[in-house]
């Protein structure tokens, strides 16, 4: 009965979805962001409704603005202001569901960072993708305000059900991961980050890590620090547990001069990056494998 049990056990597992990690190709450089407005692109997003769309920022002291990116030339396609809006240290972009809208797709903008040492203002402005690239005004659907025991937060991502997962910007890259669950942005009370868990990565020699995304189906991730780019497979969304416990693989980077922005393209077949800095390049990094 043992020996069955055993077999069974071994079959089973035998059984089990096996997950290869995907390789991805070399930076390809589709385009430099030449635009004077444009000077730390400090996150990047790809639209869920435009075809080949970016959306990035600049980084702190900047007005409260973000830019939308033709992807396949650096471009800049239109300026867009968020009203009701202070662009303390925005740190990172990411693209999801609205909050009170799941089948619209809102823009999430974290104001996240700490630039002067006394810790981040914590606000996370979401708004409704325009359907116009053309250069105005957007009203934030919600401006959420969330308090943490962190100082400084730099990665900034949003799942298909709506819940923001932060992780936190420290030196040595063994972040803190929190999350925001949906239903907070339906509320108009501030958010105590509670439920955490402490990033699984090598160690590094910088503040890190600066920037990240969550695949449009919510099974891949991607984490990056100043030298590497991270990847992980995360079928049950449990992002929490898996960046903590799961070893990541190292995907294909292109060292650039201050990279911070990493984002899938919005079909999941491939990422882009970009570096603050005037006239800085977009690289594309295509999948090559399942």
């Amino acid at each position: 009965m043992v020996t069955t049990l055993v077999l069974s056990l071994l079959v089973g597992s035998l059984l089990q979805p096996i997950h290869t990690a995907p390789v991805f190709s070399h930076g390809l450089n589709v385009g430099d962001i030449s635009d004077h407005r444009v000077t730390e692109a400090s996150g990047l997003a790809s639209s869920r409704i435009h075809a080949s769309v970016l959306y990035t920022h600049n980084d702190k002291g900047d007005s409260s603005r973000i830019f939308a990116v033709d992807a396949d030339s650096g471009r800049v396609l239109a300026e867009l202001n968020i009203n009701h809006a202070r662009n303390y240290d925005w740190e990172d972009i990411a693209v999801g569901v609205c909050p009170n809208a799941p089948t619209k797709s809102c823009i999430y903008i974290g104001d996240t960072g700490d630039h002067a040492g006394d810790g981040s203002v914590k606000n996370i402005y979401v708004v409704e993708e325009p359907l116009l690239l053309t250069d105005g005004d957007l009203n934030p659907m919600v401006t959420l305000h969330y308090d943490w025991n962190v100082l400084d937060t730099e990665t900034v991502m949003v799942d298909p059900n709506g819940n923001v997962i932060l992780i936190s910007k420290v030196h040595g890259g063994v972040g803190q991961i929190g999350m925001i669950p949906s239903s907070a942005f339906l509320s108009s009370s501030t958010y105590q980050i509670t439920n955490t868990s402490t990033l699984n990565i090598p160690p590094t020699t910088h503040n890190d890590p600066v920037g990240g995304d969550i695949s449009p189906n919510g099974r891949e991730v991607l984490l990056r620090t100043h030298d590497t780019i991270y990847y992980w497979r995360v079928d049950n969304m449990d992002y929490l547990t898996a960046l903590s416990t799961i070893s990541p693989v190292v995907v294909s980077h292109v060292k650039e001069h201050k990279g911070e922005a990493v984002a899938w393209d919005s079909l999941g077949n491939g990422y882009f990056t970009c570096s603050e800095g005037h006239n800085q390049p977009i690289y594309y990094f295509r999948r090559n494998s399942l």
